[in-house]
């Protein structure tokens, strides 16, 4: 795996700032055949550990429970199954 590096000068990103689109994309796909296999996919996915009937009333949101929304209220899941559930994913 390339190392991360977090040393940049202004100078460095301001240089890949300005390169071509096609180039970034070459680059990137370079970095990436570097760290990972060609053929093989990452899956990421979330987990709602709480879903609807939310006590907050954040009018955009439609977890919250003042808000009309077409979503079946679950309870909230136990850390037992939030790690389950993680230790599968990973």
């Amino acid at each position: 795996m390339t190392e991360l590096r977090h040393d940049w000068t202004v100078a460095e990103a301001r240089a890949i700032h300005d390169l071509p689109l096609l180039e970034l994309l070459f680059r990137a796909q370079e970095v990436h055949r570097a760290n990972h296999p060609p053929d093989a996919v990452q899956l990421c996915m979330l987990l709602s550990i709480k879903t609807g009937a939310c006590s907050e009333d954040c009018a955009y949101c439609p977890q919250s429970g003042r808000h009309d929304a077409e979503l079946e209220p679950e309870r909230l899941l136990s850390v037992d199954e939030v790690l389950s559930k993680a230790k599968k994913a990973k």
